[in-house]
């Protein structure tokens, strides 16, 4: 069966379960719970090991420590958001939390909210240009003061 699928060279196959398992809300809660649970141990591994370098230490390990820190703090808050986020749809529309779990899960893993952002925002009356050249100029204000 498998002398059927060509694989490029360089390119390994990805494991796969067939068929797919139909993704639910509960499935996903708990798998951005697990993620959020092993990032808050990561990041705080990673602060301890940041914490051995002075603050004003730039040299590439402390950066790279001090990187990895931000990195694993910033998906723990994520994973955490997004599991609050569908315990509470589940609590207030049972009926559409796998739905509603589903979309968003297809929509993250498509990569495709950077550019919906802009018309999410701009159906709310905001200009996402404006908001960018804002941030810019507050950014290049604060590197010249």
């Amino acid at each position: 069966m498998t002398e059927d699928i060509k694989v490029l060279d360089g390119q390994d196959m990805l494991p796969a379960e067939f068929p797919e398992p139909v993704l639910t809300c509960d499935l996903i809660i708990a798998r951005e719970l697990t993620d959020a649970l092993s990032q808050q141990e990561r990041f705080s591994n990673a602060l301890n090991g940041s914490m051995k370098f002075p603050a004003a230490d730039k040299s590439d390990a402390a950066m790279a420590a001090k990187y990895k820190m931000s990195m694993h703090l910033q998906a723990y808050i994520a994973s955490a958001a997004i599991a609050d986020l569908l315990r509470k749809i589940q609590g207030l529309a049972p009926g559409l939390a796998d739905q509603i779990a589903r979309e968003f899960n297809d929509l993250h893993e498509s990569g495709e909210q950077g550019e919906l952002m802009w018309d999410w925002a701009a159906e709310r009356g905001l200009d996402p240009e404006e908001i960018i050249e804002t941030v810019k100029h507050e950014l290049a204000q604060g590197e010249t003061s």
